[in-house]
């Protein structure tokens, strides 16, 4: 056993021995320190066959002139042969190598990053804020500090309950809960009349706080005060007992219409595309860029063209500090021509134009009763135009004056000029 295990890392021989005096020749390598083992000796052929390491071959040399014998090589075994083996294959076992090497250096960072739980917070936001502490994909192993993040987390978010961190294999595992906070401390505000946003009919009120000034049906004006925040109370007999300022609260709905004019010149330049289109390849690799592009092309020969921007980190997903970026740019040419719109393409423009404004409208809390939009033929072009009947619930606040609260002006009851929402 000790021979076979020393014998690979030394490397050893089998040998055959020719000769009479093969004998001879075990006793003296035994006398200068040779080792020969699994000696085997076969009569009929008058041959002796054993084992010897490789830098004692080398010295029998002396020996085999003294017993006449000639020590022939049958095979090679051992870690010195196998290096020999490699150097000639060497593409080969230096890809093996460097295949363990990045396949342990990729087994020692983190590859991934799993969020769950989360509702108000999106998973792009929350991966921003770990980046931003150092906890990436990329990030080495034996960094990450489970308790650390979840420590972490819990202080900076004051909706966040629970938080769960756990380390598997390559990947960090997030689970996390949101608490709807409760502000238990109201916010002090300052007296001021409910007053109205726009011009119309009030649709319908309720007071919660403060006194009505306006009913149903009631036209109204910019600005005027639908809910005042002077509180009246009222005694036995009707008599004015006391007044106090308040913050008006209530919902009052006001019902208004709008004009909507909008215009298209008939006439008009037309951009279409001649299909010829040059690329551009742009690689940043730690924030270095090399650019790829066809010389025979030249970009300057487009006196008009849209410049199309396509890409974006690679690996986005995996690691937000991945260093390499590519783009490849779009350089296509286009063409101005004059054109006119017929009936049936301007209707279908002013159309869409109208549909946004509505959209524009219903996101500033109108909501939309009636529109019909109208086009008519002019000398340059189309003009298109509507009477939009919308309804709003009004949230407009003037802050009130309490010197001047005891006259009434204009029947505004002596409010200032300044307007919060």
């Amino acid at each position: 056993m000790i021979h076979k295990v020393a014998g690979w890392f030394r490397g050893y021989l089998l040998i055959r021995v020719n000769g009479y005096g093969s004998r001879r020749f075990v006793n003296l390598c035994r006398n200068h320190g040779i080792d020969l083992w699994l000696i085997r000796y076969d009569d009929n052929e008058d041959v002796l066959y054993c084992r010897i390491f490789l830098n004692d071959f080398y010295k029998l040399r002396p020996i085999a002139r003294k017993c006449r014998v000639r020590p022939v090589v049958i095979d090679r075994n051992g870690f010195p042969f196998v290096i020999k083996e490699m150097e000639k294959r060497l593409s080969f076992f230096t890809g093996v190598i460097v295949f363990f090497c990045i396949l342990f250096f990729l087994a020692s960072r983190i590859w991934g990053i799993s969020i769950e739980g989360q509702s108000f917070h999106t998973k792009e936001s929350l991966l921003k804020y770990l980046n931003g502490h150092d906890v990436y994909g990329g990030m080495a192993v034996k960094d990450v500090n489970c308790s650390g993040i979840r420590e972490d987390m819990r202080h900076s978010f004051d909706d966040i309950s629970w938080v769960s961190v756990e380390l598997k294999g390559s990947k960090i595992f997030i689970k996390l809960k949101e608490a709807q906070l409760i502000n238990k401390e109201k916010k002090k505000e300052k007296p001021a009349s409910l007053v109205a946003g726009d011009a119309g009919v009030v649709v319908s009120i309720v007071t919660g706080k403060g006194t009505a000034k306006v009913r149903a049906g009631d036209k109204v004006k910019k600005n005027n005060v639908l809910i005042s925040g002077l509180d009246e109370i009222i005694g036995d007999g009707d008599e004015l007992v006391k007044k106090r300022h308040v913050r008006a609260e209530g919902k009052v709905v006001i019902e208004s219409v709008k004009k909507y004019e909008d215009k298209l010149n008939e006439s008009y330049s037309k951009k279409e595309y001649t299909g010829k289109n040059k690329y551009l390849y742009n690689i940043n690799l730690f924030g270095k860029n090399v650019f790829f592009y066809n010389p025979l092309n030249h970009l300057e020969t487009y006196k008009k063209c849209d410049i199309i921007r396509e890409g974006g980190q690679i690996l986005s997903k995996l690691s937000l500090r991945f260093p390499v970026y590519f783009w490849r740019q779009c350089f296509a040419e286009v063409k101005y021509t004059s054109a006119k719109y017929s009936d049936k393409e301007a209707k279908q423009l002013l159309s869409e134009r109208f549909e946004y404004y509505l959209d524009k409208q219903k996101q500033s809390g109108y909501k939309i009763i009636s529109a019909r939009l109208y086009v008519e033929k002019t000398n340059e072009g189309y003009a298109a135009f509507s009477n939009v009947k919308m309804q709003k619930e009004q949230n407009k606040y003037r802050k009130i004056n309490e010197v001047k609260e005891g006259n009434k002006q204009n029947g505004d009851n002596g409010n200032s000029s300044g307007d919060t929402n």
